[in-house]
């Protein structure tokens, strides 16, 4: 609780804080859930002997002030308090709103653009944005300080003080700073003072500070080296380091002379967010000068710490690397086990020291196990650059995480600067298939299906579909099959879809067979085919498959043959699970379908409604516009990998047998660099299929928009079985 006045805001002097409140063990059970890229290990996890009260938090950590978008926060507090009782006529803070002023930029703090009406969530991601600090900082604050993430109940005390700024327990808030946006923007721009004015503070990087135990000073105290000004920003805002006691019990209390503030912002952020300190990385921003943990890979290479303040990316230190021999790397060794199904995400910023770009790659590795890489490759300027690389954990478990930069240039320096590991979730693969590519020449879990078949893996760029491997098939005997089965859990409405790109081996002679999809359960087996006709040239065959027995517990693709004595080529096979929401429009249900670009018209009709036979079901859409361009779209929250290939689907008809109506299918990828692909189509009275792809090449999409522009004015469409897979 920040208690100085407002005259001493810019001035040195420490500010008083007092001691935080204990977090209860029931709290941390119930905050597991993680927001942004960050995931925390579990809570029981955390040890005492982990604190390091000189390096809290990095820098890199409490200045990341695109950690999270307002989605994703709201998303975090919904799950914190499911059940809210509000019984102390305030909402919880997932309900809780108000007007926000327009605040002009400042030195601290850019400009503020207030509302009529913003979510807790929405104000502050964009406090964090204007005043750049961690929105994730800001949502530990208010925990620590009110309780107000977990609270039930809230009080209109806890919303007026809600960070403690110029507030005491024996009087009331300075008026001029009380109520939550108030104590948030405040808050947050009295960290960037801190920042700004690091030598104005008692509490400084790159010194040790004697902290106390307890506001009372017979509990003494113990000498700190604050590595860095976010931990430095901590101690000033609350001036005290957790003792023996309080470390021995993180979800309890210690003694009469503990105090718990500091130690409640690790624990909390830690459960929350994960490692606020770069990922149990050493030195990740070389203060104190120290490169420790640090050490050269494939040969050595030349590094020395700098203390430079207004060089430096955060802090007051850098580290400078360079090699005469390309291909060398400065690296960390971290001991993490992660476990399949998990990702690691590694940050760093570089800068070239001269106005010469510097080249190289960052990796990250996945060791003591089936080893696994990821890599991005850099060319910085004498700018400082934030560098990522996410690896998803998908073959094996791992004991050990490495993080390589590797400098391709050898006549420049390279400078680094706030390296991070976090850990969390790896997104969803889109394909469900084992080796769907054969690359490598391995088959993975295809087998002949339905009786024997001759089969071969060749290796031939020229050819494949796709990469450079493709498989080959042929049989004496038609309706042989070659297949592959993949444990599942259906769930109602579930749509699976199966792709193989397929052509003949002899451009004299068509191939005829089947794509199935089957559904197998412990009472017997359903499926969907595909029939199909391939030439010369390579072909996408799609099949999909309506969840409607859910006690399926196996999918198997599978390519018939019913040509004999000719070769079936196969590459680039998909299973994926559709991603759109009430794709087909059963039960009357709209979900997530909105206008996309301007203006429509929209309606949901049954078959028994209008006389209207739907492609699929007993429901199908209806849409027109009166400006042409105008577009139905929904918005899938999917975080694609780079190599991917989504397609979009929809069954389309115009309304008036008459008239044909005329549109455009598109897929985008949304967050970091948009990209799309779109086909367009003209349609009569018959139900017609269009479907595009989209190949991601672009990292940091968060969201896949499959949207129907409509080119027709005043002119009705049909819309039936949309899908994204």
């Amino acid at each position: 609780m920040q208690t100085s006045t407002a005259s001493r805001l810019e001035r040195r002097g420490r500010l008083k804080r007092l001691v935080g409140a204990v977090i209860t063990a029931a709290l941390l059970v119930c905050a597991g859930v993680a927001v942004g890229v960050s995931s925390a290990p579990p809570a029981q996890a955390l040890s005492g002997s982990s604190f390091n009260a000189g390096n809290i938090i990095s820098d890199s950590t409490f200045y990341d002030a695109g950690a999270i978008s307002a989605d994703q926060a709201q998303a975090f507090l919904n799950a914190q308090e499911p059940t809210c009782r509000a019984s102390n006529g305030q909402p919880c803070l997932k309900n809780f709103s108000q007007a926000t002023p327009s605040l002009a930029a400042t030195r601290y703090c850019s400009a503020y653009s207030g509302s009529a009406n913003e979510s807790a969530a929405q104000l502050i991601v964009k406090v964090g944005q204007a005043c750049n600090i961690n929105p994730q900082v800001l949502l530990v604050m208010l925990e620590k300080e009110q309780g107000l993430v977990s609270s039930s109940s809230p009080t209109a005390y806890m919303y007026n003080a809600a960070l403690g700024f110029l507030c005491t327990d024996s009087a009331p808030c300075d008026p001029a700073y009380a109520g939550f946006f108030n104590q948030i923007y405040s808050a947050a721009r009295q960290f960037q003072i801190y920042t700004q004015n690091s030598t104005s503070w008692s509490y400084q990087p790159g010194r040790v500070n004697n902290i106390l135990y307890n506001p009372s000073v017979s509990c003494g105290s113990a000498p700190v080296y604050i590595q860095n000004q976010a931990t430095a920003n901590l101690y000033i805002y609350t001036p005290y380091q957790p003792n023996a006691a309080a470390l021995a019990n993180l979800y309890g209390t210690g003694d009469s002379c503990s105090a718990y503030g500091n130690r409640n912002f690790w624990v909390l952020f830690s459960t929350w967010f994960g490692d606020p300190t770069g990922g149990s990385l050493l030195s990740p921003g070389f203060e104190n000068g120290s490169s420790a943990g640090w050490f050269s890979s494939n040969g050595d290479v030349n590094r020395v710490v700098y203390r430079d303040p207004a060089g430096a990316q955060a802090g007051s230190y850098y580290m400078a690397s360079n090699t005469p021999v390309s291909g060398r790397a400065d690296s960390q060794d971290v001991q993490r086990p992660v476990a399949v199904g998990d990702q690691v995400t590694a940050t760093v910023w570089l800068k070239s020291a001269f106005p010469k770009p510097f080249n190289g790659t960052v990796a990250l590795w996945g060791l003591d196990g089936a080893t696994e890489v990821a890599s991005t490759n850099f060319s910085v300027g004498n700018t400082w650059q934030q560098i990522t690389v996410k690896l998803p954990i998908r073959q094996s478990p791992h004991s050990t995480i490495r993080l390589d930069i590797y400098m391709a240039s050898t006549d420049g320096t390279l400078n680094i600067d706030s390296a991070a590991l976090a850990f969390g979730t790896a997104p969803p693969l889109q394909n469900m298939l084992s080796y769907p590519s054969f690359e490598g020449g391995a088959w993975g879990l295809w087998q002949p299906g339905n009786g024997f078949v001759n089969r071969a893996v060749y290796q031939d760029p020229s050819i494949a579909e796709s990469g450079s491997s493709y498989a080959a098939m042929n049989t004496t005997v038609a309706d042989r099959s070659l297949a592959q089965q993949i444990p599942v859990t259906l769930k109602q409405g579930d749509r699976y879809s199966f792709s193989m790109w397929l052509r003949s081996s002899d451009p004299n002679q068509q191939v005829t067979g089947m794509l199935a999809l089957w559904g197998l359960s412990p009472s017997g087996s359903t499926n969907s085919v595909t029939p199909f006709t391939v030439g010369q040239a390579w072909q996408k065959i799609t099949v999909t498959y309506d969840a409607s027995d859910l006690s399926v517990t196996q999918l198997k693709p599978e390519i018939y043959e019913n040509t004999v004595n000719t070769t079936l080529w196969l590459d680039n096979g998909i299973l994926s699970k559709n991603l759109t929401t009430a794709g087909g429009f059963e039960n009357n249900s709209s979900t997530n379908w909105t206008a996309g670009n301007g203006s429509i018209n929209f309606a949901v009709y049954s078959q028994s409604q209008t006389g209207i036979v739907p492609k699929f079901g007993s429901y199908f859409a209806a849409t027109n516009t009166q400006t042409a361009n105008s577009s139905l779209a929904q918005s899938i929250s999917r975080t694609p990998l780079v190599g991917e290939d989504f397609t979009a689907e929809v069954w389309v008809r115009s309304a008036d047998p008459t008239k044909t109506f005329t549109g455009i299918l598109a897929l985008w990828g949304l967050g970091g660099t948009t990209e799309n692909a779109s086909v367009p189509f003209t349609v009569g009275a018959d139900w017609t299929l269009v479907r595009v792809d989209l190949p991601i090449t672009n990292a940091d999409h968060d969201t896949l928009k499959l949207e129907i522009y409509e080119m027709s004015t005043n002119s009705t469409l049909y819309v039936d079985g949309a899908q994204v897979y």
